[in-house]
């Protein structure tokens, strides 16, 4: 991988597709929103480092993504499947803004996402 994206977007189908986000929070939500598919966005926080973004209606809009679901049951979360595209982020910082996934966690994400496929 020669530039580190700012986050992975994970299709229902397996695709993994790197994302790049603008800075300014307001275009990043736009796009955020392209990305997943949808109107509103809600966030799962598998770690303090990780964060998942997934369609807030996904359950009514999309089919389930078996690999976000395996992947969030990896981190613990194990109540819920779901649904449609979702996009993975480095978690928040002090100001609640999302940051871009570090190269270290974008490698280790790809590398538990392989395994679980």
């Amino acid at each position: 991988m020669g530039h580190t994206p700012d986050a992975l977007l994970i299709t229902p189908e397996a695709d993994i597709v790197p994302i790049n986000l603008p800075a300014n929070s307001d275009e990043r939500l736009t796009v955020m929103r392209s990305v997943i598919r949808c109107d509103r966005v809600d966030v799962v926080a598998l770690t303090s480092r990780l964060d998942m973004w997934i369609d807030d209606e996904g359950l009514y809009n999309h089919p389930v993504n078996k690999l976000a679901t395996f992947l969030a049951i990896r981190f613990g979360f194990t109540h819920q499947q779901y649904h449609g595209p979702v996009l993975l982020t480095g978690g928040v910082d002090a100001d609640g803004d999302t940051i871009p996934l570090t190269k270290d966690k974008a490698v280790a994400l790809l590398t538990s996402i392989a395994d679980l496929i």
